[in-house]
């Protein structure tokens, strides 16, 4: 009884006499007009939904009120000058303070509010300014690019949809720290500095009197300066002249130009109609061996060959349907080449399989249809891609999918990390780990293996949904696509076909399919391929990190840095990852598992730090028990 009193006098000993708890209860009654924060005055603060403190000074450092329906001003925070990481975005908040009154800030995420006015003063002073993202507001004024470009910590500037105005300032001569910028759906006006040249177009669009590099509008001058010419007799004449003489001069290029475009434009509609024209009319053998370069079998019926369709299957029956439409070669895999093809309901992806001489006999084939027809074709999840009709003959099997637009899941991932890309933000990351689990649960359900898991063989929708595509292909074609080596591969694999000689597709299980997708929830975490050049393969790179002091965001994507409120949930799916990477396959979890550990990502108290000791000491080839234990 003693201990609780003194713990609670200490507590409420330190409520008064910390400045920042004051702070805190004030923001609350100035700005939660509708109750959202549940913060007690007879609780710790530091213990409070969204606050970190230090943990010897016990000043906040952090603050996360993301989608609580504040409102009015933010400037009672501008008391906690300890603040280190503020995060406000996705509220109804309007008044928006001096940046002067925080030092130490780091990451400032105002974004998505109602805050208006002219930009806020005193960001110059913020010398360790890391990211500041203001997009999605009412600010207006100009942009003081000088004062942003001097902070040289400042890796990412968003103010995209606001109502900016002016110039981007010509004279900036250096963005060397900036990785993310976007300026776009605001007023600005003139030339893009050069140093800015290197951002994507989507950075500056909807800027509509903006010019330079990368947007494709030139800048010139549009006007006419009536600056004194040469010679001028003090009455204007000449400048009169002079002036007549640059609009004639103007209209005459204009014309040109005008001429020299209606010409190259008509040029490229002739050509392009002749292109579709011989597209059109193209024939079988002329698909195969002028277009892309391959023989068509000798002795083929393929002019009369039926396509076996499934549900969905539009706009052909036959094979020759397929081989006369225009085609464009997507790229090559393990299982074969792929296309994209346009046909009157819409593009698909036809994949065209060369069969080995292990595989063209009659009771192969046989199984091969057979397998197709009761396994596959039927198969039918939002989150497989589905398999609409194939055709099979002497030694060629042809598989049409549908096609989705945005490619796989390792182009996304893995394509484009420079200046420009747009970073696959965390709940999509995280949307895309559920949804491939869903997805290879359902296949484990109905007792099949994929056999060739990887980050190239999810394919994304529009609305960012991944398919799993190419289920068991290998495995009933016999190919195998996996060198030793492969960072997809389960160890008991690889164990395999050391000491028995063996192809590994005869021990393929369920379990080595768990073990390949914790390959991709690390290329998803991590941002780096699954064989990293000069490093080797992704699991033995995060061993490695995992064994250094402080490693937590070194293992995970610096594009995840701006997501620092989320890293709970990171380190649960990194845990779910350590899982099912176990290298014995009998402690290695179940795909349903797998999936429910993940959809419960979301539903746990992220608050509570359960996630927190779960991964710290992790060892990823350390050997099954100790794993288990480390986890």
């Amino acid at each position: 009884m003693l201990l609780k009193l003194f713990t609670f006098s200490l507590l409420l000993g330190l409520n008064f006499s910390n400045p920042d708890f004051t702070t805190l209860l004030s923001f609350k009654i100035s700005a939660d007009s509708s109750s959202s924060l549940p913060w007690s005055s007879s609780s710790y603060p530091c213990s409070w939904l969204g606050v970190t403190c230090h943990p010897i000074t016990h000043r906040v450092t952090k603050l996360i009120l993301n989608n609580f329906n504040l409102t009015g001003s933010i400037n009672t925070l501008t008391r906690l000058t300890h603040l280190r990481h503020l995060s406000l975005h996705h509220n109804s908040l309007s008044i928006a303070p001096s940046f002067s009154s925080w030092p130490n800030l780091k990451h400032l995420y105002l974004s998505h509010n109602e805050f208006s006015g002219e930009f806020p003063s005193g960001v110059s002073s913020l010398h360790r300014l890391i990211r500041l993202d203001l997009s999605y507001n009412n600010f207006s004024g100009e942009i003081p690019m000088n004062e942003l470009t001097q902070l040289t910590h400042l890796i990412t500037l968003f103010l995209e949809f606001n109502s900016f105005t002016g110039t981007l300032d010509s004279n900036v001569s250096s963005v060397s720290s900036l990785i993310e910028f976007n300026v776009s759906e605001n007023a600005l006006s003139g030339k893009i500095p050069d140093c800015l040249g290197s951002f994507s177009v989507s950075s500056f669009a909807g800027n509509s009197h903006l010019c330079g590099i990368p947007l494709p509008l030139d800048c010139y001058d549009r006007t006419f300066h009536s600056k004194p010419v040469a010679g001028d007799d003090g009455n204007g004449k000449n400048r009169v002249l002079g002036m007549k003489k640059n609009v004639r001069n103007s209209v005459e290029m204009m014309i040109i130009s005008v001429v020299v475009v209606v010409v190259i434009f008509t040029l490229v509609i002739l050509t392009w109609c002749c292109y579709r024209y011989k597209e059109k009319k193209m024939k079988v053998n002329e698909w195969y061996n002028r277009k892309y370069g391959a023989v068509k079998p000798k002795g083929s019926t393929v002019n009369d060959q039926e396509m076996v369709c499934f549900e969905g299957c539009k706009g052909f029956d036959k094979v020759d349907e397929l081989l006369t439409a225009s085609a464009e070669m997507l790229g090559k895999g393990s299982v074969g080449t792929t296309y994209k093809v346009e046909i009157e309901g819409g593009d698909v992806v036809v994949k065209r399989v060369k069969l080995r001489e292990s595989c063209s006999s009659r009771a192969k084939k046989k199984e091969i249809d057979g397998y197709l027809r009761e396994n596959i074709g039927g198969l039918r999840n939002p989150n497989i891609l589905s398999l609409r009709a194939f055709s099979s003959s002497n030694d060629e099997l042809l598989l049409v999918y549908d096609f989705l637009p945005n490619g796989s899941l390792f182009t996304l991932l893995h394509g484009n990390r420079g200046p420009g890309r747009t970073p696959l933000d965390w709940n999509t990351r995280l949307k895309v780990a559920l949804a491939s689990a869903q997805g290879l649960a359902f296949l484990h359900s109905r007792k099949l293996v994929h056999g060739n898991l990887a980050s190239s063989n999810i394919i994304i929708d529009h609305l960012l949904n991944p398919c799993i595509s190419d289920i068991g292909l290998n495995l009933l074609l016999q190919i195998e696509p996996l060198s030793l080596n492969n960072p997809y591969r389960a160890p008991e694999l690889v164990q395999a076909v050391h000491t028995n000689n063996n192809p590994s597709t005869k021990r393929y299980t369920k379990k080595c399919d768990v073990y390949s997708f914790g390959v991709i929830l690390l290329e998803i975490l991590t941002g780096k391929p699954a064989w990293i050049e000069g490093e080797g393969n992704l699991v033995n790179w995060v061993e490695g990190i995992m064994k250094q002091d402080n490693w937590i965001w070194e293992v995970y994507d610096f594009e995840m840095l701006r997501y620092k409120e989320m890293e709970a949930e990171m380190k649960a799916l990194l845990q779910v990852a350590l899982l099912c990477l176990v290298s014995s396959p009998n402690q290695r979890l179940e795909m349903n598992v797998v999936k429910k550990m993940i959809e419960d990502i979301r539903v746990r108290d992220m608050e509570s730090g359960e996630f927190q000791e779960s991964v710290s000491n992790g060892s990823l080839t350390s050997g099954s028990s100790s794993f288990s234990e480390s986890v």
